[in-house]
């Protein structure tokens, strides 16, 4: 039955963001881990490991194989640790008793399962791709679904007890939520996709109004992540920054057209008119729930570290970490790009005047990191 279920399963999984999937089988594997352990749970894994979409696209036997690899070690591993406990299978229990030394051995089986399964399937990436193993781990995003991964070794446990307790029918009855947990999932990787389209689509209607600006805020975006990435900055600051690099001219969407794109040098006042832009973009993101962590990045995305940028002048200390980068991946992007008013810099050109600046208009800190990377291949952006 549980070799059933693991294998309907798999076949329900959907994709992570980089490679690999993730599905309920992790609750059912995990179940028979708790139930049987040991060969009987390996058969469990094992039934689940290849998917009717691996023989649909012809998949090479080796990854065929290394699937079925990875469930069996990562069961074992987590039968392994449980026993290690002096905690006996389910399903050679006498009665059913649940203490708190027990929920201890349980909850370490969960996490060697988890944690060998992950990493091993991320050294397979690593392998076939020849990506940094760190990199990989990053790009799965593995860290955001660990809450609803403790949801699934709950009902791991309860699968198991029920099946102890009541058999074929026990296990039936969680049909219910196991569909739900699966739901909760998709939702998730649909609200996070939703969510980007909406604000790169929110980009692009501001950016139609001027040509020239066209892809500006994309090219600021990765800019921006690649800095904060370089300064091993934690994943949701990576994430934050690329938010805010991709809104931060949100507010010109309140400027003049004929500003905006005027070939010829700005007057006073349209200097000033320019100069509101991150104030009117901030007040537009703040009144948006789920935008809110970007309006003071975006509010002082030109200050400067001597304090004569705009809008309320900070300095250095005072400006937050993440206006800082923005700024010099924005300077870079506005410097190696055409405008109406005068032709893009070259890379070299761009290069020196952020060196020339930096510790004045540009933390010198941040731009000492940029600029170290502008000859990696993963800098080069097209324009």
């Amino acid at each position: 039955m549980l070799a059933g279920m693991s294998f309907v399963a798999e076949n329900l999984a959907f994709s992570l963001p980089m490679a690999g999937s993730i599905s309920l089988a992790f609750a059912v594997n995990y179940a028979a881990l708790l139930l049987t352990g040991g060969i009987p749970a390996v058969l469990v894994a094992a039934a689940g490991a290849v998917s009717i979409a691996d023989i649909r696209e012809r998949k090479s036997p080796w990854i065929v194989v290394f699937n079925v690899a990875q469930f069996t070690v990562s069961v074992l591993l987590g039968s392994l640790l449980i026993q290690a406990w002096g905690v006996q299978p389910i399903a050679q229990w006498p009665a059913v008793v649940v203490d708190a030394q027990l929920v201890a051995a349980w909850a370490c089986g969960a996490a060697g399962l988890f944690v060998s399964n992950v990493l091993m399937v991320s050294v397979g990436i690593s392998l076939a791709r020849g990506l940094p193993l760190r990199e990989v781990m990053r790009l799965q995003q593995v860290s955001s679904f660990i809450p609803s991964l403790v949801v699934l070794a709950l009902l791991g446990m309860l699968l198991a007890l029920m099946t102890r307790i009541s058999g074929v029918v026990g296990a039936a009855i969680l049909l219910v939520p196991f569909i739900a947990a699966r739901r909760t999932f998709r939702v998730y990787l649909e609200l996070t996709e939703a969510y980007t389209d909406t604000v790169r689509s929110l980009v692009a209607a501001i950016e139609a109004k001027d040509p020239y600006t066209r892809g500006h805020s994309e090219r600021v975006a990765i800019y921006s992540k690649q800095i904060a990435e370089a300064m091993q900055l934690s994943q949701p600051d990576v994430d934050l920054i690329e938010r805010a690099a991709l809104l931060h001219d949100v507010g010109k969407i309140g400027i003049h057209l004929e500003t905006l794109t005027s070939p010829s040098r700005l007057s006073a006042d349209e200097v000033r008119e320019i100069r509101t832009h991150p104030v009117l973009g901030s007040d537009l993101l703040e009144s948006v729930e789920f935008l809110a962590d970007t309006v003071q990045i975006v509010r002082h995305h030109h200050e400067r570290i001597d304090g004569a940028g705009y809008p309320d002048g900070l300095a250095d200390h005072d400006i937050p970490f993440l206006s800082k980068i923005l700024a010099v991946a924005d300077s870079f992007d506005a410097m190696t790009s055409n405008r109406a008013y005068r032709p893009a810099m070259s890379r070299q050109e761009a290069r020196e005047e952020m060196e020339r600046v930096s510790g004045a208009q540009l933390d010198a800190a941040v731009v000492l990191q940029f600029t170290a990377g502008l000859g990696d291949a993963g800098t080069e952006v097209e324009t």
